[in-house]
């Protein structure tokens, strides 16, 4: 969850000078001349620690109306969780804005990329309009290089506070939605099959192995779903997203599971050689919707997520697009070179699988950053400071739009700053970096 005020209505001297302001610890980081709402006092810009929970929870308050104390305090129970990660800006030792960077790692193809989820980005109202959220982005930047996180990711209905820093909309908002009464029909979620008979019934303690690896079965070829930890599970569950989770057995053996929201399916995931238990557990929900008197079902996956085919053929509608009740996803790639070395197995696979024998080389220009990018087996590398014949200049927006698959290089050519030096530099870019579905879970999303 991301968010941002408007501008404070009386502010007589200008903004802050748009440097990234020095962030510290401890030591107090003055910025004279900068007049308040109110009164004058010093501004310090730092890390979170534990003795700041409290005031942080009271200005979210103030900021958001939410979240209420228990959800804020089970985020505190994150496996991955330091104090460390909310970014700060306090006037007179008073938390006047905040930044959360969650660390997680998410799915690129074969590789593993490490994540930054950005949330709660917010400022008191009277102290709006003074530059405290950007500046506490810009610090964001400086801290996810200096951790090793290769992208940042967040959600948000102000795409355009974003856009200026460098991020673009990435991701899209996949879901499907049919009436109750259309999904398949199976009498209180039992149906035969190969193997012994089918029952939906909710998940025990002892089976959280058999979701973890249905989990890691489905969105293995995913793009940005989440790599998730036995004990990230574990405090997933806890946080009670679901008001329940069904699992489809045949005997004792688990073969698919959905997180259940009232009429929404949060996330679900089944054996690809074990078809019939998607339509157990559909089974299942549809009799719970009817029998809770919800005239539709959501259900939210990934484009190519066998469970939107079914709804598809069930007279349903998949909806596939940036912006969902004016909330979209975002991306931003803080350091291109990283971020280019991180995926380079994966650019290899791709242009192994596209049957190129020979070099490819494809140079690309972010912003004010060079790179060329060298693909030759175990000779590949990332070389800055380089362009070559084949090369691409677009603005960091359109550059994170591209290489996340978001758009192909034929849609980011209409955007805004986009060069191509030839045809072949298109054709590369078409192997390198070509359409996918972005997803990430609404269980994660939720909380990264």
């Amino acid at each position: 969850m991301s968010s941002v005020g408007s501008s404070c209505s009386t502010v007589d001297s200008p903004r802050p000078p748009r440097r990234v302001p020095k962030m510290v610890d401890s030591m107090k980081a003055s910025t004279p001349g900068t007049r308040l709402p109110f009164r004058r006092g010093s501004v310090e810009y730092c890390l979170g620690t534990e003795a700041d929970h409290e005031a942080v929870y009271q200005t979210l308050l103030h900021v958001f109306h939410g979240p209420d104390r228990e959800a804020y305090l089970g985020a505190l129970n994150d496996p991955a969780y330091r104090p460390d990660q909310r970014l700060l800006v306090k006037v007179d030792g008073r938390v006047v804005s905040h930044v959360h960077l969650t660390e997680r790692e998410i799915r690129y193809g074969s590789v593993k990329l490490t994540m930054n989820g950005v949330m709660w980005v917010g400022t008191l109202p009277e102290y709006r309009g003074l530059g405290f959220a950007q500046n506490l982005m810009r610090l964001a930047d400086e801290r996810s290089r200096a951790t090793g996180a290769v992208v940042q990711a967040l959600t948000t209905g102000m795409p355009q506070f974003y856009r200026p820093l460098g991020w673009g909309v990435c991701g899209r908002q996949t879901y499907g939605l049919t009436l109750s009464r259309n999904l398949p029909q199976v009498s209180d979620g039992v149906v035969e099959g190969k193997g012994g008979g089918w029952h939906v019934r909710p998940w025990r303690q002892v089976e959280l192995g058999d979701l973890m690896r249905l989990y890691d079965v489905q969105y293995e070829s995913t793009t940005g779903s989440v790599f998730r930890s036995e004990e990230y599970w574990r405090w997933l569950i806890g946080r009670r997203y679901a008001h329940v989770i069904w699992v489809a057995c045949q005997g004792e053996a688990v073969r698919g599971y959905a997180f259940v929201k009232d009429h929404r399916v949060l996330e679900t995931a089944f054996d690809p050689a074990h078809p019939q238990a998607l339509r157990a557990l559909l089974g299942r929900i549809r009799a719970e919707a009817l029998e809770r008197a919800y005239p539709e079902v959501i259900v939210h996956a990934p484009v190519d997520h066998p469970v939107l085919d079914v709804y598809r053929t069930t007279s349903g509608r998949v909806f596939d697009q940036d912006s969902v009740d004016g909330q979209v996803s975002m991306y931003h790639v803080p350091d291109v070179g990283r971020f280019l070395k991180a995926i380079l197995p994966e650019l290899n696979l791709r242009a192994s699988h596209a049957g190129i024998a020979s070099p490819l080389e494809l140079g690309v220009t972010a912003g004010d950053q060079r790179w060329l990018i060298h693909i030759e087996g175990k000779s590949s590398r990332v070389e800055p400071d380089k362009l070559s014949r084949r090369h691409l200049t677009l603005s960091p927006a359109s550059f994170v739009r591209l290489v996340m698959g978001h758009t192909g290089v034929d849609a980011a050519a209409a955007e805004e700053n986009f060069s191509a030096s030839t045809a072949t530099a298109l054709d590369a870019a078409r192997i390198l970096f070509p359409v996918q579905p972005i997803w990430r879970s609404p269980l994660d999303s939720a909380t990264a």
